[in-house]
């Protein structure tokens, strides 16, 4: 296939493919006219790279589990991506508790808005947040 054909397939501009290229994520053969030649296989590559990037990954760990996927067997597969999808759960969980306390504070602070009187006199600085309120 041709790189037009893989992006028309893919929907992954032929610029991307070309990094993908560069980084030794995917492979083509050069024709007598240089055009890229891609196999069926780069259907597989592209789709392996969209679901590690879904997962966060970054693109030395994609080479790099692409690699081990290619060249390794179930287990060696399973006992090195085991520890990069438990750091990448690891995150997202502190993340997820990071982003809960923020939206308690973003809710608790909404809140104190919402209560402030409604005037026409100018605006004392703790009508914005309730931090403020406290230490005034």
């Amino acid at each position: 296939m041709r790189i037009s054909e893989v992006t028309a397939r893919t929907g992954v501009p032929a610029t991307t493919l070309r990094y993908y290229e560069d980084l030794g994520l995917i492979t083509s053969q050069r024709g007598p006219n240089g055009y890229r030649d891609y196999d069926q296989t780069v259907i597989e590559q592209l789709e392996f790279i969209a679901t590690a990037k879904k997962l966060d990954l970054g693109l030395e760990e994609v080479r790099w589990l692409s690699q081990v996927t290619a060249t390794g067997t179930c287990t060696a597969v399973r006992e090195n991506l085991r520890p990069v999808l438990a750091d990448r759960l690891a995150h997202v969980e502190e993340n997820i508790q990071r982003l809960t306390r923020m939206r308690a504070l973003i809710t608790e602070e909404l809140d104190h808005v919402v209560s402030c009187p409604d005037t026409d006199q100018p605006c004392k600085s703790e009508c914005a947040f309730q931090s403020l309120a406290k230490m005034g």
